[in-house]
């Protein structure tokens, strides 16, 4: 923070406070219905909804709990690169971890 503005004066780059009591709430119904569809009949669907429905409540909680959707987009870059690098590592990894080299 600059010191040379003050807390709260106009120049200060503000936001409105998220409903964070509401966002709570969104989770946990969207924890209720993931829950629920685990006792689908067809399980291909009920897989995807609750992928579906996870990546919803990971967008939550990174936009408002951990505030990047009031954040500077560079920083949401970073963010992103540091989660597409993961998503590679598993992936690269998953070969060697689930077909172990036979001797």
């Amino acid at each position: 923070m600059n010191p040379e503005i003050e807390p709260g004066s106009e120049t200060e780059a503000s936001h409105e406070h998220p409903n964070y009591i509401l966002i709570w709430g969104i989770l946990v119904s969207a924890l209720l219905i993931s829950l629920m569809m685990g006792y689908m009949q067809i399980p291909i669907v009920a897989i995807v909804l609750i992928f579906t429905v996870a990546v919803i409540k990971a967008y939550l909680v990174l936009a408002y709990f951990m505030h990047l959707k009031f954040e500077p987009f560079f920083v949401v870059l970073i963010m992103a690169a540091g989660l597409i690098c993961l998503y590679f590592l598993f992936f690269l990894l998953v070969p060697d971890i689930v077909y172990p080299p036979t001797p």
